[in-house]
């Protein structure tokens, strides 16, 4: 199940739960696990979903890499330049960028670190003169300062308030798994050696409703993806 069905599902299973009652289901202890558990995933699904920073950072990477993009093949195309001069400025700013390699490809913080540091070199007079001569100068500027905005919507993150969910979305969904399979265990051999047959036989005949209901969901979601692979 995708998280948010997967959220749905045990929801569902619990609003049945408490509308019954564990006390009558005879799983009181097992019940406040699973609630303890199920309560610790929507935290987890609830940060997934409240993570805006997050998005604006990767936006911001692809907008710096374009700019990275732009400029590399900028001074890559001045090396062929009929001006001698034109090339030999071109020469010396490739260098440079050959130096740091293809920053694009770096993992996020890297390229921060790369960036700075080719930024620091590019300062240096004689590669001022280079990217004066080849009208670059601002291609550099607007590197450096997307990659500043970058670093600042990095910050801003790490300096997000403490005491958001420690609980990761897949070992939060592994342990409402668990208490949920351990319940139903204990519903099966209340059935299995015939005690509370009659609370119990109701409970599960909505509670199968249930399991077949979410067993469509992800039947109709498997065949849309099979359709799609197969387009």
């Amino acid at each position: 199940m995708i998280n948010e069905i997967h959220v749905q599902f045990h929801e569902s299973v619990l609003t049945l739960l408490e509308r019954v009652t564990s006390q009558a289901l005879r799983v009181e202890p097992m019940h406040l696990l699973y609630r303890g558990a199920f309560d610790r995933e929507q935290e987890a699904l609830m940060v997934i979903r409240k993570s805006e920073k997050t998005a604006k950072i990767l936006e911001q990477d692809r907008t710096r890499d374009s700019i990275f993009r732009g400029f590399s093949d900028t001074v890559k195309g001045y090396r062929n330049h009929f001006d001698e001069e034109y090339r030999e400025a071109a020469n010396r700013l490739w260098n440079v960028l050959m130096h740091y390699g293809n920053i694009a490809k770096k993992t996020l913080d890297a390229k921060t670190a790369a960036t700075n540091d080719m930024m620091r070199e590019f300062i240096k007079s004689e590669n001022q003169e280079a990217m004066e001569k080849l009208k670059v100068t601002e291609w550099c500027e607007k590197l450096d300062e997307e990659n500043q905005k970058f670093h600042q919507l990095m910050m801003q993150r790490y300096s997000e308030p403490l005491g958001k969910t420690t609980y990761r979305m897949k070992t939060a969904r592994k342990e409402t798994d668990k208490f949920y399979r351990v319940m139903t265990s204990q519903f099966e051999y209340q059935i299995l050696t015939g005690g509370n047959d009659e609370v119990m036989n109701e409970f599960m005949i909505e509670l199968n409703a249930i399991v077949k209901r979410f067993r469509n969901i992800m039947a109709q979601q498997f065949g849309r993806k099979n359709k799609n692979d197969e387009e």
